[in-house]
């Protein structure tokens, strides 16, 4: 009996999955009637038009990254830290007094330090002058506004800057080295002022909250300060200095830095190094050929008779105030200008952009030989503002210890 009640429950089974099977499924004969779905969606076009990736703007958001900075500002005179300043070299004490309108703030990580900056930026009175790697940053102001920055939540503490921060390391040396501050008398100086997003300041002007204000015009100090001043540009003097009182001239609201004029150097010989020339194999060509572009080139001098430019030359200026644009002294110039927009009808080698125009910027002495310099925020704007959207310089520091350097020259690119 207990076989046939298997059988008899397989069996049912079948039948319920058979029934379960079929019941799902329409019949010959049902009533209702198949009915079929037709799917018609609405196609809009829309065409991406050829901008669309170069206007896009993404925003990135860090407010999930937490920074983990060392809490000190590294100078070329010492280091601050949450105890004080560290001198890592000799400066002589009479460089140690510290000024009255700037102090280093060591900022901590418990706020972004862009969020920091932006908002010291919205003190009245107040100006960030430096970023000081890693964590320090330079401010100045009214002395309401200097004790408002130093309360703000995320600033660990604050230190007085010494005079001799704002004296390049090299006149340091001079200073120590030699007879004290009158060895720099008569030695051909600049005087750099601050500098804001706009460029070079002449003047420093900040207004705190109470209606005090920091005031002076760097044209001003240096007309007292150096024999037949030179200006260069907004904020950037040239001159000898008449006499020498380092801590009266560094304490100045509108000095940034006293430096050594800047010296520059052409090295011909080295330029097949440079472009690697010896080791060229392959090349490529194009059919941009610099038309309709006007080019810039800041070097020595320029033979405009060379025979590579034709009539391609829209500008040849003296930048440096000795009355020509020759190329008197090492050919340097106009052997860039050729490289750079050279046809090659004389040369018999063609430059990069063979129908550009050329705007040319003559820095050589020819009384002397030497390379000198505007600023370069000088060099640049001035071809920028004459159409000119490609600037060269192929030049550099004679000076080995500022090559590779971040300073304000380069600040000003």
């Amino acid at each position: 009996m207990a076989g046939v009640s298997n059988r008899l429950s397989a069996g049912v089974f079948v039948l319920l999955l058979l029934f379960s099977t079929s019941s799902s499924l329409f019949t010959h004969g049902s009533d209702e009637r198949n009915e079929v779905t037709t799917f018609n969606p609405d196609w809009v076009r829309f065409e991406v038009s050829d901008d669309v990736y170069r206007e896009a703007v993404g925003v990135m958001d860090d407010g999930l990254t937490d920074e983990s900075r060392d809490l000190l500002a590294i100078t070329p005179l010492g280091t601050f830290d949450a105890t004080g300043f560290t001198l890592n070299r000799p400066v002589p004490e009479s460089l140690l007094e510290p000024r009255f309108d700037v102090l280093m703030l060591i900022v901590s990580n418990e706020m972004h330090f862009h969020d920091v900056r932006l908002e010291l930026e919205q003190v009245p009175g107040l100006a960030v002058r430096e970023f000081i790697s890693p964590s320090g940053l330079m401010v100045q102001g009214t002395p309401a506004a200097l004790q408002q920055a130093e309360l703000h939540g995320a600033v660990l503490t604050s230190h007085a800057v010494p005079i001799g921060m704002f004296l390049h390391p090299d006149l340091v040396d001079v200073v120590l080295l030699n007879e004290g501050e009158s060895a720099l008398e008569n030695l051909l100086l600049r005087l750099d002022g601050w500098r804001d997003a706009t460029g070079p300041l002449d003047i420093v002007s900040l207004t705190d909250q109470f209606g005090f204000t920091l005031e002076q015009d760097l044209g001003e100090v240096a007309r007292q300060t150096f024999v037949d001043s030179k200006a260069w540009d907004a904020g950037r003097f040239e001159g000898r200095l008449a006499s020498v009182d380092l801590a009266s001239l560094l304490l100045q609201p509108s000095v940034m830095q006293l430096r050594p004029d800047p010296a520059f150097a052409a090295f011909n010989d080295q330029s097949r190094g440079h472009m690697k020339a010896n080791t060229m194999t392959t090349y490529f060509t194009t059919d941009l050929d610099g038309s309709g572009q006007t080019v810039a080139v800041a070097d020595s001098g320029l033979d405009e008779d060379h025979g590579d430019f034709g009539t391609r030359v829209v500008g040849n200026y003296d930048v440096i105030g000795d009355g020509s644009t020759a190329d008197k002294h090492s050919g340097h110039g106009t052997h860039v200008a050729c490289t750079v927009l050279g046809d090659g009808f004389r040369g018999g080698y063609g430059g990069v952009s063979q129908a550009a125009d050329l705007y040319f910027q003559a820095m050589e002495n020819d009384n002397t030989g030497n390379f000198q310099s505007p600023s370069l925020n000088n060099l640049l704007n001035t071809a920028y503002n004459a159409g000119a959207r490609t600037h060269t310089n192929s030049w550099g520091s004679s000076a080995a210890s500022e090559q590779s350097k971040y300073n304000s020259e380069t600040e000003d690119v």
